[in-house]
């Protein structure tokens, strides 16, 4: 039987923050408090652990009521402002801001997030007099010279603000950023063809592009008349993403010939927008904390801005934080180009939280507003895969088949799916069957290859070919632990068993907690005669939370060995 685990991937298309900083604190305040409900030490706490486990929000209450009761705790104000900040509770983070800068008045996020409030509330010769003050340095470096030209437009100074974008002129590796926003001021103040000039040459220069620029340039076009141009434009998007939806608001907006506002038409606008793009940014390069901080404060100068809610989303949904996520997708606007994307994406976790009925009947209300799509049957497949519902999970992704008139090479992940649903359900044949359609598809799909190759040999067939197509999967995917295994696991059955070894340890290096891997290796030991090395394996295997079918499996073979093939 075919491991579960291994296969069951999503199919579904700076700052360090030094948290701990207030150790000091509870240090002191434990020889004279006893941990209670209300007390000092009680709120620091429970702030502290709440923080570890992820829960921001509480950790703000917490840390919030700790303060109250001992503002002079050395270190508690600063991590009152920062988690504050970062879950977004912009009112409570700028007052902490303000007193935080009367202990410090040279931190650059306090007086970062006080000009964001300037902006919010349209005080732009109060955001560029606090933006001054910022070092040019760090991450300033970026954040000061965007945000000074256009709290500059916001007072009327259009030349000025073009000049403030100056210094960044010279810095690699950001023509993009800089040219967007001049693009962006240059049609606020009527320049409109030297605009899209720019931002063309940004789209140009992405490879591939952002559906953000392609959304303003194409927006940009539209108004000025050439919507053969902006079609064009996002056809390319399409061409490079072509299972994403991200384009189909303003295909539709094309076909009734309406013209899109403006998305950035006030200085407010512009001041979320440079904020978005540099946490985005952030985020690609890992600096989640520092992204979500930024992206905090865009949404707080201008809360409706599907995009940067749909970025935060997403980083929530990477750091598990689920129900935080759900409710940003949620409340991006559906009739947004993110819109269909984000109710789809908050479905889905709904059912990662195991409330499959609410997540199917969030699909279900999907798939009738949208009967062309497949997309709804495919992620309710995939609800019902992951609670091992693989019955239901086949009739789903078969519902999803059924509304592809023509399947094309994107399609493979609709059979692939079905496929692995099948054959947990043990229907091996059907699943056999769509897992060669997902191939004939897609032949360079390593997943595809893996595990249908990997299937093969589980069960004795094909043992020649399946080899050849998991091979070809470790090229195409080298550094896929779960693929070194299936590749070490055909050597095994075929009693190639020294090529067994080093796969299996290559396998190890890469999954080190896979209970699975581990339990491979040690059957290849042993078949090699490292019996002591084979029997710490096993052991390790069973300390890894294996299956339960599998631990009778590890504990028999640590008492009696295995037999000789």
């Amino acid at each position: 039987m075919t491991s579960p685990r291994r296969f069951l991937r999503p199919l579904a298309i700076g700052l360090a923050f030094a948290l701990a900083a207030g150790d000091v604190a509870a240090k002191s305040a434990e020889k004279a408090e006893a941990p209670g409900a209300n007390t000092f030490i009680g709120n620091y706490l429970s702030g502290r652990q709440a923080q570890r486990d992820g829960d921001l929000a509480a950790a703000a209450e917490y840390l919030g009521a700790a303060l109250k009761q001992k503002p002079e705790t050395p270190g508690l104000l600063r991590q009152a402002f920062i988690v504050n900040l970062i879950e977004g509770r912009m009112p409570e983070a700028v007052a902490f801001a303000r007193e935080y800068l009367k202990e410090d008045p040279e931190q650059t996020i306090a007086q970062l997030t006080l000009a964001v409030d300037h902006f919010k509330h349209q005080r732009f010769k109060d955001a560029e007099a606090t933006l001054a003050k910022l070092p040019d340095q760090g991450l300033s470096t970026f954040t000061k010279p965007l945000l000074l030209a256009w709290s500059r437009y916001g007072q009327g100074r259009g030349e000025e603000a073009l000049a403030a974008l100056k210094p960044l002129e010279d810095k690699k590796g950001i023509e993009n950023l800089v040219e967007i926003h001049e693009a962006l001021i240059l049609q606020l103040v009527g320049k409109t063809d030297e605009a899209a000039k720019l931002l063309t040459g940004v789209i140009e220069r992405q490879s591939p592009p952002s559906s953000r620029v392609t959304h303003l340039l194409g927006a940009m076009l539209e108004r000025a008349g050439d919507t053969e141009r902006a079609k064009a434009i996002y056809q390319l998007y399409i061409d490079e993403h072509p299972v994403s939806r991200l384009m189909d608001t303003a295909l539709k907006r094309l076909e009734t010939g309406k013209k899109p506002p403006i998305a950035i038409k006030t200085a407010r606008d512009g001041a979320a927008e440079a904020l978005y793009d540099i946490g985005s940014s952030l985020r690609r390069q890992s600096a989640h904390e520092t992204s979500v901080a930024l992206i905090r404060m865009a949404v707080h100068m201008k809360p409706d801005f599907p995009v940067a809610r749909f970025i935060l989303a997403d980083i929530l949904q990477s750091e598990d934080r689920l129900n935080a996520a759900i409710a940003e997708y949620d409340a991006i606007d559906p009739k947004s180009a993110y819109g269909w994307s984000a109710q789809l994406q908050a479905a889905a976790l709904v059912g990662d939280l195991e409330r499959t009925d609410a997540a199917v009947k969030r699909l279900e209300k999907l798939a009738k507003v949208r009967p062309d799509l497949p997309d709804p049957f495919l992620h309710m497949g995939d609800v019902y895969r992951r609670q091992e519902k693989f019955t239901k999970a086949a009739d789903a992704y078969s519902a999803a088949i059924k509304r592809v008139a023509t399947p094309e090479p994107h399609h493979w992940s609709l059979f692939y799916a079905r496929g692995i649903a099948l054959e947990r359900a043990k229907r091996w044949k059907e699943s056999e069957k769509d897992l060669l359609k997902a191939l004939e598809l897609r032949p360079d799909q390593p997943y595809v290859l893996n595990y249908l190759g990997y299937t093969w040999i589980d069960q004795g067939e094909q043992l020649d070919r399946a080899t050849d197509m998991i091979k070809k999967a470790v090229s195409l995917a080298p550094n896929d632990g779960f693929i070194a295994d299936s590749l070490g696991w055909a050597y095994y059955r075929v009693g190639k068993y020294d090529e067994a070894v080093a796969e299996l340890e290559r396998a190890v290096e890469l999954r080190p907690q896979d209970p699975v891997i581990n339990d491979h290796l040690g059957d290849a030991y042993w078949m090699v005669g490292r019996k002591l090395e084979a029997r710490f394996q096993w052991k390790r295997s069973l300390s890894l939370d294996p299956d339960e079918d599998l631990i009778p499996k590890i504990k028999a073979k640590l008492e009696s060995g295995l037999e000789p093939s």
